[in-house]
């Protein structure tokens, strides 16, 4: 989509400050996502290496389900090695499609379909950390012999918000689609 400079729609002088406020601070809400990248990662990596290199007391947990890392047999070691690259790997897209619609934002695109699909992205990924919530509730009981008594699963929540960024894109989208077909009959 061809951007056009704040002169040729004839912005207000407290929109062209409030426009220049938004491009600031996502500048360095993106600057901050960026850094942000690097915890997934480390996340993972520290999950492969206690299980790899155990030591005594330690526990690998995610939401509520902690268990030891001694207590786990081979094979439920690799479901929670795959289980876990699977969480992070959704961590660390959800971060990714946020600096990029941050750095929409920075570029003062603000409502653009790219941004929409950005928002939608990070929505999905919200509603899908949701569901790896619910799912690392049952793993103990899973991969460990003496599993606890009681299951406490979170993530409803975070499914719901998730599906309410993923309408909220398609609003946003429809209003790109909205602004674009009035920019062409002008």
């Amino acid at each position: 989509m061809e951007r056009f400079s704040r002169e040729e729609f004839q912005m207000r002088p407290e929109n062209v400050a409030r426009l220049k406020r938004i491009e600031r601070i996502s500048k360095v809400l993106r600057g901050i996502c960026k850094g942000l990248l690097v915890l997934p990662v480390a996340g993972f990596v520290a999950v492969v290496w206690a299980m790899v290199l155990p030591r005594p007391g330690w526990t690998i947990g995610f939401w509520d389900a902690m268990f030891p890392v001694a207590d786990l047999t081979v094979g439920g070691k690799m479901f929670v090695g795959a289980l876990s690259a699977v969480t992070f790997a959704i961590l660390f897209k959800g971060i990714y499609h946020l600096q990029l619609l941050l750095g929409d934002y920075s570029r003062g695109e603000i409502f653009t379909r790219d941004a929409a699909g950005q928002l939608r992205q990070w929505g999905i990924c919200g509603a899908l950390l949701g569901c790896m919530g619910i799912l690392w509730a049952f793993v103990p009981r899973l991969v460990l012999a003496h599993s606890p008594d009681t299951i406490h699963a979170e993530g409803g929540a975070q499914i719901v918000h998730g599906l309410i960024i993923v309408a909220i894109s398609w609003f946003m989208e429809m209003a790109a689609e909205m602004r674009e077909e009035n920019e062409l009959t002008v």
